[in-house]
């Protein structure tokens, strides 16, 4: 598991984004079913169960076991990451870019060279 991981997919974003789903992500720190998961929210195992294929999909979580119980069999699934970012690449244009301020003392400035910074962290993770 990484200890951060930089979202740049903007479809990712947006699954990791639901508040469903945050939630889950953060559950799953230690690995998790629907059925445990749904127990421990007080959710439908049925909405879980839709939710963590969401995240499954987009690279989130990841299966790590399965347990056979009579005729049904249970995956596990854990989070990729202890912790998330979205990356500003994410927004594609709308996205802040410190060279459009005039001025390195203004917000724009300063979260543009934010930006920046996690974009390249994404960079080196992936390395």
């Amino acid at each position: 598991m990484l200890d951060v991981e930089v979202i740049d997919d903007p479809a990712a974003a947006v699954v990791a984004l639901d508040p469903v789903r945050a939630r889950l992500l953060a559950e799953l720190a230690e690995p998790g079913s629907a059925a445990t998961l749904a127990a421990r929210l007080g959710l439908p195992r049925q909405k879980v169960n839709y939710h963590l294929r969401k995240l499954e999909a987009h690279g989130l979580v990841r299966a790590v076991s399965e347990r056979r119980w009579g005729g049904l069999t249970e995956r596990l699934l854990v989070a990729t990451a202890a912790s998330y970012v979205v990356s500003p690449g994410a927004l594609g244009e709308a996205a802040t870019d410190p060279g459009r301020a005039s001025d390195r003392l203004s917000a724009r400035y300063l979260v543009g060279v934010a930006a920046r910074v996690v974009r390249e962290v994404g960079d080196l993770v992936r390395r």
